[in-house]
């Protein structure tokens, strides 16, 4: 039992050196401070060939079994659990041979220095102030939804076309081969194929029978939605320029008073602690801003997971999130608090998985991108939800939303909901597809012509790409084959949702909401799958109808439904917030430290809500 004991602590301690060391450099990297990508690159593929490694795993199988004849007591079963969870990690990583293994230091080089040219890069396009400016993808993406300028917004889009084009130039259809040869040497069909088994547990046929039946079930409803866009602008409005600024009706013009960038950190804070949610003690640090040579999405990373070590107890997290927010441009407000509530879900996450090791409660394999995005996903979903905004969404003089504002978000919400989930099948059909092409086929024409391909079967819109390639997702190699977890994640969090409307009345300030989450998603890390955790919560497995139904069900029925719901939640009888979050909380902007909850969390609010003023006054 000592020997297992000893070999079981120091894989724990080993594989926290390795995440620390990663998560602080690419934290760094991918934040804009730090050019250290080969730092970056020798870190990754040692925490790789870690979770690779043979000998460790035959080590695992032999103090398992010779545990499984020992008597059952507390310190044998946390051993038997704690040594399952990483002979579950080392399969899930297997490399195998050398051949292999050195495709996959290839990969990761050409990864890292393509990664490194494209933080160099730099696009442009006509912005909010009507003048050229460079400009990041995010700051593209917001301008296409918010300027009311058309030719801004298709210089928006012609730059992340442009995006495109320099992405499958630039190594990318070479890196897709490589991922390839890879694959089969461990003696999967592709890429894909591989990473689909590996990650997150199940095979393209099987993924393909979930995704094939929502796109069925949804696509009158989404069909619908552009025959009205088409009945009501004129065929320019399925123009790629046109489509998401229209979908949107000027909403973000309209209403971004009620959701001022000031405010959101405020806002996330309470909303989630008046669900109970609980960080355990973690550290937390979070960067919001865009900026140039910063990742161009929002990311959550966990250089120390939270666990509870067998001997020295409660582990608490080093959790750091970004945003891509840019105050300064129509829509700031709500999209930066979007991507805030849907990072500090995975925060969350991390910071309550209560297991043993470290290797339940990382990002990577065997984690599947579903379990990890659902509970991003649940919590991302709040700021669109009326009761959320008849609580929270008020302007700068604390004036609420007027209750037609809102019920015309919803009405423009629910007008396009399909066509907005129906988005996410498309980077998973497009890298199936990829994956599945000759390589002799494979050339940086026939790829975006593959995007736009896949684009018009599932949206129905001509000589587009939906800008697949301009997501990072599909480009680089840890995140790569992950797209589909969006939505299985979105499926997972609609099931939550109904579920927690049924037993509970309702979610938004519901105290039991964060316990009931900590309990069943969070604590048991990844030695739980995404149906495993469902069923411990809602008592049954992923069922895609939820989401299917909400897309499909109209503006009147959506809004009758929050009617109730928030009628639910006016007659529950008021009970204290829990607690304060447990967090230590950073804001910060790059190098610079913006504001802390130090001294409390009124404080941090009004230090961020007074340097986001500053920041307007500036532009």
């Amino acid at each position: 039992m000592q020997n297992a004991r000893a070999f079981f602590d120091e894989l724990n301690k080993h594989y926290l050196r390795l995440l620390r060391t990663e998560g602080d450099l690419y934290w760094a990297t991918h934040t804009g401070q730090s050019n250290e990508h080969e730092a970056l690159g020798a870190a990754s593929l040692s925490r790789k060939m870690f979770s690779a490694d043979a000998e460790r795993l035959a080590q695992c199988h032999a103090y398992l079994s010779m545990l499984d004849t020992a008597e059952s007591s507390p310190e044998r079963d946390a051993l038997v659990s704690g040594l399952r969870g990483w002979v579950a990690l080392f399969e899930a990583n297997a490399i195998g041979t050398d051949r292999a293994a050195a495709l996959l230091s290839e990969l990761i080089e050409r990864d890292v220095d393509l990664y490194a040219r494209r933080q160099a890069y730099t696009m442009n396009h006509i912005g909010a102030e009507g003048r050229r400016e460079n400009a990041s993808p995010a700051a593209l993406r917001s301008n296409l939804a918010s300027n009311p300028d058309e030719s801004a917004r298709q210089s928006s889009h012609e730059a992340l076309h442009g995006l495109e084009r320099w992405i499958v130039e630039s190594g990318f259809v070479e890196i897709v081969g490589k991922r390839n040869e890879l694959a089969r040497e461990l003696g999967y069909r592709n890429f894909f194929d591989y990473r689909l088994r590996t990650n997150s547990g199940m095979t393209p046929e099987q993924l393909f029978e979930i995704f094939d039946g929502f796109e069925a079930s949804t696509r009158d409803a989404h069909q619908q939605s552009l025959h009205r866009l088409v009945t009501e602008h004129g065929e320019q409005a399925l123009l790629p320029r046109n489509l998401t600024y229209l979908m949107q009706g000027g909403a973000s013009q309209r209403h971004e008073a009620y959701f001022p960038f000031g405010k959101a950190l405020e806002r996330w804070a309470e909303s989630f602690r008046r669900m109970g949610v609980s960080y355990r003690g973690a550290r937390l640090e979070i960067d919001l801003l865009d900026r140039q040579g910063k990742f161009p999405t929002g990311f959550c990373i966990a250089p120390t997971p939270g666990y509870h070590d067998d001997t020295d107890g409660w582990t608490p997290a080093d959790v750091r999130f970004t945003s891509t927010a840019r105050p300064q441009q129509a829509g700031a407000g709500l999209q930066g608090l979007n991507v805030l509530f849907h990072e500090a879900g995975h925060a969350a996450h991390y910071a309550n998985v209560t297991r043993n090791s470290p290797c339940f409660s990382q990002e990577f394999a065997p984690s599947s991108p579903a379990l990890l995005e659902a509970q991003a996903k649940f919590f991302d979903a709040l700021p669109a939800d009326p009761c959320w905004m008849r609580r929270y969404a008020m302007d700068a003089a604390g004036k609420p939303m007027p209750e037609e504002a809102i019920r015309a978000r919803v009405d423009t919400r629910q007008a396009f909901l399909a066509y907005s989930e129906r988005r996410d099948l498309i980077p998973t059909y497009f890298e199936w597809a990829l994956y599945n092409m000759d390589d002799a086929q494979r050339t940086p024409d026939s790829v975006l012509e593959l995007a736009r391909s896949v684009t018009k079967r599932i949206l129905g819109i001509e000589g587009h790409t939906n800008y697949a390639l301009a997501t990072p997702h599909p480009i680089y190699h840890d995140i790569a084959v992950y797209y589909h977890g969006y939505l299985l994640a979105k499926m997972a969090a609609a099931q939550t949702r109904a579920y927690l409307i049924r037993s509970l009345g309702y979610i938004v300030d519901n105290p039991t909401v964060g316990p009931l989450l900590a309990e069943h998603y969070w604590a048991p890390g990844n030695s739980a799958t995404l149906d495993q955790t469902l069923f411990a919560l809602t008592g049954e497995t992923l069922n895609a109808s939820y989401l299917a139904a909400d897309c499909n069900r109209s503006a009147d029925d959506a809004w009758q439904l929050s009617q109730e719901v928030f009628r639910r939640s006016e007659r529950a009888t008021p009970s204290t917030p829990r607690g304060d979050l447990d967090a230590s909380i950073s804001i910060v902007h790059g190098a610079q430290r913006i504001a802390s909850n130090d001294e409390s969390l009124s404080a941090l609010y009004a230090e961020f809500e007074a340097w986001a003023a500053r920041l307007g006054s500036a532009a």
